[in-house]
């Protein structure tokens, strides 16, 4: 069994492991331990998957973190560990962990604000035979992964297989072109800029696109001519839109390069996740999966 470790904020982890087991072709039943922060209707996950809330309280509490992790890790043997994006943990609370002994430990690394981030670690992070690097790192990110991974290598993550149902595609083609989506999972206030862009977009270019946004959550405050809908995953919708609109997340940016020449990104601050760098590599050419 594997024990894949996602605690975070958003959909972003959610996506990536379910992109990480498929892509190393693991067919091993997977437990996915990831916050319990949604209070919109959760992303659908396949039968592979057994998903493992953390409780909300301990969520800021690096010790109590441990002591639920501890004891999650107790109630099954794990042969595989994979823990996703914070090599310490997103509080730090990996450093000095007693793993199980013989359990391989895997870790997938996108960008990270890394002088942010280290300044939360106290003690030695966890051993990993592998290590994965999703996306161009900063050299001092590296530099702490060469020293806590026996092996590092790029990876370039493929999202499993989706088949929509039927009534899914009749509402695609069922809407007159053109379609300009607004992608994204964030809050009332980065979903109400993105619509904005899009907006002053249209006016700006003297077109008027059908306006849909594709998130959990329809804010009160968005105008009415923009319809929603709650979708997961949004990719089947990206090949029928004329324009994309979207935050710089790193799965959102991996799953819409195939669509580069109609996306359009604006990045938003977060605490670890660098999305204005991520940004600044897109608009240079030069991002790619590693």
């Amino acid at each position: 069994m594997i024990f894949f470790y996602a605690l975070g904020g958003g959909l972003g982890h959610i996506t990536r492991a379910q992109a990480l087991i498929h892509t190393l072709g693991f067919d091993e039943p997977v437990t996915l331990a990831m916050s319990s922060s949604w209070n919109q209707t959760e992303p659908p996950l396949s039968s592979q998957f057994h998903p493992l809330r953390a409780p909300r309280e301990i969520s800021k509490d690096p010790a109590e973190v441990r002591r639920w992790l501890s004891a999650a890790l107790a109630q099954k043997t794990y042969r595989r560990i994979i823990i996703d994006a914070f090599p310490g943990g997103l509080l730090g609370e990996l450093c000095d962990f007693p793993f199980p002994p013989g359990a391989e430990l895997i870790h997938c690394a996108r960008l990270l604000h890394w002088d942010r981030y280290s300044a939360l670690l106290h003690g030695a992070l966890p051993r990993y035979r592998q290590g994965f690097r999703l996306e161009p790192l900063r050299d001092d990110h590296m530099k702490a992964l060469s020293a806590c991974c026996d092996s590092i290598d790029s990876l370039r993550l493929n999202d499993p297989p989706y088949d929509p149902p039927a009534s899914h595609s009749v509402q695609i083609d069922s809407l007159e072109p053109p379609l300009w989506l607004i992608v994204h999972a964030g809050s009332t206030e980065e979903i109400l800029e993105l619509a904005a862009l899009a907006q002053d977009s249209a006016t700006l270019e003297k077109t008027f696109p059908k306006l849909m946004l594709l998130s959990p959550q329809r804010p009160d405050e968005l105008p009415a001519e923009i319809d929603h809908r709650c979708e997961y995953p949004a990719t089947p919708w990206f090949a029928k839109a004329h324009r994309i609109f979207s935050a710089c997340g790193f799965n959102t940016v991996r799953q819409l390069q195939p669509y580069r020449h109609k996306h359009r990104f604006l990045p938003f601050p977060r605490r670890f996740d660098d999305q204005f760098a991520r940004a600044a590599a897109l608009r240079a050419g030069n991002w790619d999966q590693s």
